[in-house]
């Protein structure tokens, strides 16, 4: 069993150190996009692994950390079962899956069979080096933070050269500002729903995230709506909130609504890519776009970086 953690202070570690060692290993990634939302449940592992496969099969290179350490999900929607698990204190070579994409995963810091690792609360469980696993005692799991876990699949992933790399994160601002912490981000997409608690979730997320530096480069809505039989619309699944007013507000472009789709959901329970088997629909067509606009946004962003100041 994974016990979540909501510790964030991993002892005596360097948070200067951590950054620096988590930049000079991802030096060969070309972009760093986290995919957050302020509640569950919006379907965040759905889109990652649809905008990595809608990028990769237009030839780039895209990598994935399935980031969500309770209950990891990517694997299974990409149709695959690592068996390899990889000691904690060597680098943690990605799994590779359909279409070139590379994943790690919290399933692949496990140094072999169960015992597996439990993220603590306790700090005094946690030792002075980092947030490093505690040896377990007989059956019992190895021990480690939230915050250790996510820094050493950051600074010891063997990516390489990548075009996209794609954070897919636990829900939570918090899980947010930890990433922001260890790594410069090149994008942060947020996901909602359209109803008024999860609008008003979306404000709160965009201000955190101007608040800590990480640059929210678009919305996503899912389950903006339903089509039905015999309908000649997309219909509300429930009373909307103000979403466009939000994005205006911030000057945050929604990258697209997507309505409920139930194949969507049937394909990730299957682990079959979606945009793959169902590209030509509107859904797939949408979400193609949204891969799209993702890599204009962060193409544009790395050009405005590097054109020097006159």
């Amino acid at each position: 069993m994974r016990i979540f953690s909501d510790i964030d202070n991993d002892g005596s570690a360097d948070p200067a150190g951590v950054r620096e060692q988590i930049r000079t290993n991802l030096s060969g990634v070309g972009a760093t996009i986290a995919l957050a939302s302020a509640r569950g449940g919006v379907g965040k592992s759905m889109l990652a692994v649809n905008i990595a496969a809608a990028s990769a099969m237009k030839g780039r290179k895209v990598a994935i950390i399935d980031a969500d350490l309770n209950s990891p999900s990517v694997a299974a929607m990409l149709g695959m079962k690592p068996q390899r698990r990889y000691p904690m204190i060597e680098g943690i070579e990605p799994v590779a899956g359909p279409h070139g994409l590379r994943l790690v995963s919290s399933d692949q810091l496990s140094g072999g069979e169960p015992p597996p690792i439990s993220f603590v609360q306790d700090h005094d469980q946690i030792d002075g080096n980092g947030g490093e696993p505690i040896a377990p005692a007989s059956n019992g799991p190895a021990e480690l933070s939230y915050r250790g876990a996510l820094s050493r699949m950051l600074a010891q992933s063997q990516f390489g050269n990548v075009d996209l790399l794609i954070i897919d994160l636990a829900t939570g601002l918090d899980r947010l500002h930890a990433l922001a912490s260890m790594v410069a981000l090149d994008g942060v997409v947020l996901l909602t729903h359209p109803s008024a608690q999860d609008t008003s979730a979306a404000r709160q997320a965009m201000k955190i995230g101007r608040a800590i530096g990480a640059p929210i480069v678009g919305i996503v809505e899912n389950m903006a709506g339903f089509n039905c039989d015999g309908c000649r619309a997309v219909r509300p699944l429930w009373p909307e909130g103000d979403l466009n007013g939000i994005a205006r507000e911030a000057a945050v472009p929604i990258l697209g609504r997507l309505a409920f789709e139930p194949r969507l959901a049937d394909s990730t329970d299957r682990g079959v890519l979606f945009v793959r088997e169902y590209g030509s629909t509107p859904t797939g067509k949408v979400l193609a776009d949204i891969a799209g606009r993702i890599d204009a946004i962060v193409a544009a962003r790395t050009r405005a970086v590097d054109t020097p100041a006159s």
